[in-house]
């Protein structure tokens, strides 16, 4: 009862220090842990009124194990409208000596951060390696200017309304001259090209049904398919398939759709490239 009453007290005396401390510019790191509880690490950079904060929970789920839960918090005080931050988090044992070291981004993808808002990310990595503290330093900040915002699709949306290409777009009044169809199983590729235009008709009317689902599709190794759509002008849409979902990065963040109404468009596209029946 005794040692519950005396961690608990720690742990409030510890948040009140965190909570106390006054951050000016300099990156300040501060480590702490209790006893009979698994090591809680926190550090915290602020550059130019851009902070971040990095605290981290650290368990062992088996003997020469460490597995991090890493919570990182982006904040912008700055008047600048910010789409990426940089950071370097390095991992340091009792003596200073670093562990290892990790790069991650905070990346904006269809609005900014800006006027005190905060932005948010989560980790979980395992290393044999069980750091004592950690160290967090921001070494680069893009604005709107270097990366425009991009359109993140969402449910329900139409297929070729929602990837932020124009050609896609007007596909309904203006076709592509060839479809490019790829499909992969463990290794094996089936290619078919097509450009009959009555073939291309038909494709691009099952494709315009197509419509987003949720996001957090399953992702499946040694299934890579992918459309490539090339238009009169030249250009080409490469629309990339995990299995069956749509691979699809908005600014380097990267999604997996379901995808809605898509069986009609994926028979068609197997028996062009030679496979039998749907997924």
């Amino acid at each position: 009862m005794f040692s519950c009453l005396l961690v608990a007290r720690t742990e409030k005396a510890m948040k009140k220090i965190l909570y106390a401390i006054v951050m000016t510019g300099v990156i300040t790191v501060m480590t702490f842990s209790l006893s009979g509880c698994s090591k809680g690490l926190f550090a915290r950079s602020e550059k130019d009124g851009i902070s971040v904060e990095v605290k981290i929970d650290t368990e062992k789920n088996k003997p020469g194990n460490t597995v991090y839960h890493i919570y990182s918090t982006f904040r912008n005080a700055s008047d600048v409208e910010v789409m990426y931050i940089k950071y370097k988090l390095r991992f340091l044992d009792e003596k200073g000596e670093e562990l290892f070291v990790m790069h991650p981004a905070w990346k904006g993808q269809d609005r900014p951060l800006i006027d005190y808002e905060i932005g948010n990310d989560e980790m979980h990595i395992q290393d044999p390696k069980q750091a004592d503290r950690i160290e967090v330093e921001i070494v680069e900040v893009k604005d709107v200017e270097a990366i425009a915002p991009v359109h993140v699709p969402v449910s329900g949306e139409y297929l070729y309304e929602a990837l932020n290409n124009e050609n896609l777009n007007r596909i309904r009044e203006v076709h592509p001259v060839n479809i490019r169809i790829l499909i992969d199983h463990m290794g094996a590729r089936n290619v078919a090209d097509v450009s009959d235009e009555e073939t291309i008709d038909a494709l691009v009317e099952a494709f315009c049904k197509v419509r987003i689902g949720k996001d957090g599709g399953m992702w499946v190794t040694d299934n890579y398919n992918g459309i490539e759509f090339t238009f009169a002008d030249g250009s080409r849409y490469y629309l990339s398939l995990n299995l069956v979902n749509l691979e699809y990065s908005v600014n380097g963040v990267e999604h997996i759709y379901e995808l809605e109404d898509f069986k009609e468009f994926w028979l068609m596209c197997k028996v062009l490239a030679g496979e039998a029946g749907y997924q």
